[in-house]
């Protein structure tokens, strides 16, 4: 065997690991409770928020969004799998649905290929790379980039506990990680029937001044924003209404606005909306209340400050808080 044979050799001997490489589940990742994946997935991406809402189709999807749909709320856990070997993103499909099925599911809508509408259509309507699940990874960021027209859908609930699952399945084409290359992967959401958690708690002006002459800081959670973004919801109103009422008290006292996040996500992502939110929470104050901008100072430290664990949802929306700490 001369040296060019032994050398190309060698190289398909060092390939063969790569294309047959498998995955592990990224960190703090795991199943739905009571839903198993299919034999061998590996999870890419995950996401579990408190309380969501998600949009479920009806019907086929356009570029200007599903023509029927129905809008569900509640406790939501988002996962994307990679798939092993040929199988198909219909085998799929028929895997969850029989498993749902033994469960006492009931089918809410499903479609194949073209009839669920364009396949780019609905990457965008299911997988916006809406901010978390983008920062999990290289590959999560890249992931539905160029799925095959062969894609299956396939929505259930359940009528006892409320429970909805929805799976999207389709082969990815894009070549630039040969992780996904040529394998189904599966979109997999499941909102849970659980009702609201009431989580207002509005905090007078007297007691944040207590507070803040005991500790230094006070921690509040009436301060409240849109999913992943640093929009105030209506919500905030009467708790920045006690803020601004506690300056008007004091004349001289001096605040930092600080963000804190849990910690799913990345570091950076976090770091940033910490402190998209505190700079959104004196913006309103100093723009909507009249407060004087030389008396706050905006500051985030996203996942650095927890007060409890990030392991559950309660413990992520203890961490999840605006803090006002005495300058």
């Amino acid at each position: 065997m001369n040296a060019f044979v032994r050398m190309l050799f060698a190289a398909a001997l060092l390939a063969q690991p790569l294309a047959a490489q498998q995955l592990s589940d990224v960190a703090g990742a795991s199943d739905p409770e009571g839903l198993p994946r299919i034999v061998g997935a590996a999870i890419i991406g995950y996401d579990q928020s408190g309380f969501d809402a998600f949009d479920l189709p009806l019907g086929p999807v356009t570029f200007s969004g599903a023509e029927q749909l129905r809008t569900i709320e509640g406790p939501r856990t988002r996962i994307i799998y990679v798939v092993p070997g040929d199988r198909s993103p219909l085998e799929v499909i028929r895997n969850y649905q029989a498993e749902l099925d033994d469960q006492g599911f009931e089918t809410v809508y499903t479609c194949a290929k073209l009839a669920c509408g364009p396949v780019s259509a609905m990457v965008r309507h299911f997988y916006p790379l809406d901010g978390r699940l983008e920062n999990m990874g290289r590959i999560t960021r890249n992931a539905f980039s160029s799925p095959r027209d062969d894609q299956q859908y396939y929505a259930a609930s359940n009528p006892e506990t409320g429970r909805v699952v929805s799976v999207y399945a389709a082969f990815e084409t894009f070549d630039m990680h040969p992780e996904t290359e040529g394998r189904v992967l599966v979109l997999l959401d499941v909102v849970e029937g659980a009702p609201l958690q009431r989580r207002m708690e509005t905090i007078t002006a007297q007691q944040m001044a207590s507070a803040l002459g005991v500790d230094g800081r006070v921690s509040l959670y009436g301060i409240l924003f849109e999913y992943d973004s640093d929009r105030l919801t209506p919500s905030s109103e009467p708790t920045l209404a006690e803020i601004a009422a506690l300056l008007l008290e004091d004349p001289a006292l001096m605040l930092f606005v600080v963000g804190h996040t849990d910690m799913t996500g990345s570091y950076e992502y976090n770091m940033d909306l910490s402190r998209r939110r505190a700079a959104a929470v004196v913006a309103a104050l100093t723009k909507r209340f009249g407060v004087d901008m030389v008396r706050l100072q905006s500051a985030g430290v996203g996942p650095l400050s927890p007060v409890s664990d990030n392991f559950t949802e309660d413990g992520r929306a203890l961490n999840r808080r605006v803090e006002l700490v005495q300058r």
